[in-house]
């Protein structure tokens, strides 16, 4: 009977941690699908949908949140502003058309980013619409960045050709996995690997645009019944986006040991974009913004929410107005560091230092020798 009694009481201990698994669980479901505070508040618009109008949300929109809404569409022209003005530049001083276009599509991502916030903040219907466009464009400009190294060195085949001179292998310990897989080996530096590690960035756009179409669909059709389906869309199309960040980083990385692109401030682009990207990206388990804000919102922070804002959109409103407010920091900081006296991308303006392109000088002795 006395030997009973320890197995009884292992037993119970037992059940008492399979039941504090189960509720951990269960909290953590609530915390992806649901919220943990109940309201009583009825949310729906005049048509019956949960989310209101413009007009409805604007009308009931409480003074706090009136000031951050003016105070964000004085950011969001403020980064237009700005970003049209380095775009003039950029269209005057870049002599290469090729390499211009992929310049203005990098330098409109903050305005894009923020005039797709700051229609969120007006239309609260619209924000699932903006943030996947928002997201879209943040995927191409990847593969864009990724174009503007291979065009400065002219091609796969000129960026080959310079690694092989300098002895640079490609790095694979970069992040993401860097963290996870710190012995990383080194790979040839040979036109097959370039395009492999190329393609590694150019599928995740492809995705991407996949992933988004299917989620516009299950949006129209099922509108905020729809979200679930929405998280395992996104959840599985994260190993695309962390795949594409990871070969975007190998490029980079292994790019940035040559000295050409010193000149060029190369560097900065890349550190403002990956930089705006791991803080912007929608899909809430890859973006750090948007999972804080549905996490807090699930877990009660904004209580009911406010106006006629259910808890989940009053966090995406101020998680909007922070974009808008980043955006702004982004391009100033990059009208600052980019600056045509500064970068020789603006081969054209008068201050421009003048520093021959990555291929030039192998053109030059290719001529010179024929001749």
């Amino acid at each position: 009977m006395a030997d009973a009694l320890p197995s009884s009481g292992c037993a119970d201990c037992n059940w008492h941690n399979m039941l504090t698994i189960e509720k951990m669980v269960a909290t953590i479901m609530e915390l992806a699908t649901g919220q943990l505070i109940e309201c009583n508040v009825k949310y729906n618009s005049t048509d019956g949908n949960p989310i209101p109008h413009a007009t409805e949300h604007l009308e009931k929109l409480p003074l706090p949140s009136t000031l951050a809404l003016a105070l964000a569409t004085t950011t969001s022209l403020a980064t237009v502003g700005l970003a049209a003005l380095q775009l003039i530049y950029i269209n005057a001083y870049v002599t290469h058309t090729t390499r211009r276009s992929l310049i203005m599509f990098l330098a409109s991502t903050a305005p894009f980013v923020s005039v797709t916030a700051l229609v969120s903040l007006f239309m609260p219907r619209a924000w699932f619409f903006s943030h996947l466009s928002g997201f879209m464009y943040f995927t191409l400009a990847l593969y864009v960045i990724i174009c503007l190294l291979l065009n400065l060195f002219n091609g796969r085949q000129g960026i080959e050709s310079r690694l092989a001179e300098q002895k640079v292998s490609i790095e694979t310990s970069t992040p993401p996995f860097c963290c996870f897989f710190p012995c990383m080996p080194k790979l040839p530096a040979d036109y097959r690997t370039l395009g492999m590690v190329e393609w590694m960035v150019l599928q995740a756009p492809l995705v991407r645009l996949l992933a988004t179409i299917v989620s516009l669909f299950i949006y129209f059709e099922y509108a905020t019944d729809g979200f679930t389906a929405l998280k395992v869309i996104d959840f599985l199309a994260l190993p695309s986006l962390l795949i594409g960040i990871y070969g975007m980083h190998i490029l980079v990385t292994t790019a940035c040991k040559l000295e050409e692109l010193s000149s060029y401030r190369y560097v900065v682009v890349f550190r403002l974009i990956d930089l705006f990207l791991a803080f912007f990206v929608t899909d809430p388990v890859a973006g750090i913004q948007h999972g804080v804000f549905d996490f807090f919102a699930r877990a009660g922070a904004f209580g009911c929410g406010m106006g006629n804002l259910a808890p989940l959109e009053t966090a995406f409103f101020w998680k909007n107005v922070l974009v808008t407010i980043e955006s702004f920091i982004v391009v100033l900081l990059s009208t600052i560091l980019l600056q045509p006296s500064r970068s020789s991308f603006f081969d054209k303006h008068p201050s421009c230092r003048n520093v021959q392109s990555p291929t030039s000088s192998t053109t030059k002795d290719t001529l010179e020798t024929v001749n």
